[in-house]
């Protein structure tokens, strides 16, 4: 019994490389045998091979092309669409697949999911063809991101890779980075040290030799980069981690503070079911039935400095009073370039990090 559950086993493996074989290609008999033995199968003859064969012929797509002469060779032939069949993907799973790609197009960065390009497609022309549910859902159904997002930079490729490897590593570079558009190269000698992406700009982040400071450059302003090895890599104390919870990748501005406003009806029917933020609280105003006061704790980022400005036609900042008269201010500002024929540029941040 033993002897005959491993040539069961060995006749199950040979019959899948022969299938996976005639996928790629049409395949003589002889052909098959060359590529079981390149793939160090146990030996066979070409007769055993022949009978596997003809035991396979009509099931999973595989036939023979019809000879023009009885002295040709059997040539074997695999029918793709019949086989894929076999590798066919549950609908849920195909709209999972399909979703997850448009999430992941928002968020960046696509190269990585190169190797399962095939995949996701094979998810999408599945669902095209069917009438299921998951594939209804999939015409129907719209997924965006919640809020604008810059478009992803054109990359040179090769160059993307050599930024993303020197990162892993954290090594010292040498690095012609263009602070603008046709703005001449500057050379810098850095520790490449992490890669991040905001949205689907990818930034490589160093810290500069010349003034160990840890900065960031986008991928799209690199023109070269060079590992050298006059240079030490200066990684020190540095932690990723650490790094993104110092809000220096979200444009922090501060720690989480409760807002309290006053917000129109519009306002109110955006963030009741999706809260703005944690310990949300919409509560009636006397004499103002269309409105609401709105008490939240909300991160001090950019992102709700942008999406309060939006906005700021709909709503009334109560308090804290110093982030109050910060909006104040930002809202002046605007206002005053509005108002100008030519545009006046703050000598001063308003919104700040807090650390120094």
């Amino acid at each position: 019994m033993e002897g005959h559950t491993t040539a069961n086993a060995s006749l199950t493996i040979r019959c899948i490389y022969m299938l996976l074989a005639l996928y790629e290609k049409n395949r003589t008999t002889a052909e098959l045998l060359e590529y079981l033995a390149e793939k160090e199968l146990a030996s066979v003859s070409k007769r055993t091979i022949q009978r596997n064969l003809e035991d396979l012929e009509g099931h999973f797509g595989l036939s023979r092309i019809p000879k023009t002469a009885a002295s040709e060779p059997d040539i074997w032939q695999l029918e793709q669409q019949e086989f894929e069949r076999l590798l066919e993907l549950e609908d849920p799973v195909a709209l999972a697949l399909i979703i997850a790609q448009q999430q992941l197009s928002e968020l960046g960065p696509m190269s990585v999911f190169k190797p399962v390009d095939g995949l996701f497609q094979r998810a999408r022309e599945q669902l095209a063809a069917r009438q299921s549910l998951a594939s209804l859902w999939y015409q129907r159904v719209k997924v965006t991101a919640a809020s604008h997002r810059l478009t992803g930079p054109e990359l040179d490729s090769e160059k993307s890779q050599r930024l993303l490897e020197v990162a892993l590593k954290q090594v010292a570079v040498r690095l012609c980075y263009h602070p603008h558009q046709g703005d001449s190269g500057q050379t810098l000698r850095a520790t490449a040290l992490a890669v991040f992406y905001r949205g689907a700009v990818a930034y490589l982040i160093i810290r500069d030799h010349g003034s160990d400071r840890v900065r960031q450059l986008p991928f799209s302003r690199i023109s070269e980069v060079r590992e050298i090895v006059t240079d030490d890599p200066r990684v020190g104390d540095f932690d990723l981690e650490e790094y993104a919870a110092s809000g220096a990748l979200a444009y922090k501005f501060g720690e989480p503070f409760r807002l309290e406003a006053i917000i129109f009806n519009s306002i109110r029917r955006e963030i009741e079911d999706a809260p703005l933020g944690e310990n949300q609280e919409l509560l009636p105003l006397e004499g103002q039935p269309n409105c609401r006061l709105l008490r939240v704790t909300v991160p001090y980022t950019l992102n709700l400095v942008q999406w309060l400005l939006a906005r700021a036609a709909y709503l009334k900042i109560l308090a804290p009073s110093q982030f109050r008269d910060k909006f104040r201010e930002e809202l002046r500002r605007g206002l005053a370039n509005f108002e100008s024929e030519q545009l006046q540029v703050p000598t001063q941040r308003n919104f700040v990090s807090d650390k120094k």
